[in-house]
């Protein structure tokens, strides 16, 4: 994954909160780490696994926890800590399983900002993957699981395969099909308040 496109993505809204669903080896972490220092914002991880290593910066917090449990415990989580619970930034690559991705959406969308992004990894999942450079990898076929929670949770067809720029008031949704796949979902609620 092209990480610098996330990077530049969450430096624009200059985040208070980043949460990082799927933390695995922190390629992601380590960038979102750097977003978090410029910007002064809490970066919190998620993952089943013990990826407690995967940064080493004291302001990380890590949690070894199913995503959608910690979900529900995400308030109170946060005001133990004296954080408001409102993301800025949230990064989704978990098990990109369909019914997964779509609760997970479920169960974080309400505690958006009006002007956050949502980053879901793997929204171009094949059997073979296929960079912008004409290289190409073995995949492995998801059956359009994160695509198809996006297309349902949005009610909207969405072509994978090419990329794309789609508006569903109050969202943007911005889709680059290289490799894996990456969309953003931008919510733009303080621009239209009444679609909120």
């Amino acid at each position: 994954m092209n990480t610098w496109r996330p990077c530049w993505e969450a430096l624009t809204l200059n985040p208070r909160l980043i949460v990082e669903l799927g933390v695995a080896r922190g390629e992601s972490t380590r960038v979102f780490a750097q977003v978090a220092k410029i910007c002064g914002a809490t970066l919190v991880g998620v993952d089943l696994n013990d990826c407690s290593r995967a940064l080493d910066w004291e302001a990380w917090h890590f949690i070894q926890a199913d995503d959608l449990e910690f979900a529900r415990e995400f308030p109170n989580w946060c005001r133990q800590r004296r954080l408001e619970p409102v993301i800025d930034v949230l990064f989704i690559d978990t098990s990109h399983y369909f019914d997964h991705t779509l609760a997970e959406m479920q169960a974080y969308f309400p505690y958006l900002a009006d002007h956050a992004k949502v980053f879901f990894h793997d929204t171009n999942l094949k059997n073979f993957i296929f960079r912008r450079d004409g290289s190409m990898d073995l995949g492995w076929d998801n059956e359009r699981g994160v695509i198809r929670a996006l297309e349902v949770y949005f009610q909207k067809k969405f072509n994978e395969t090419v990329e794309f720029s789609d508006f569903v008031t109050p969202w943007r949704l911005t889709h680059y099909p290289y490799c894996c796949g990456l969309t953003v979902v931008e919510k733009l609620a303080h621009l239209f308040p009444a679609a909120t």
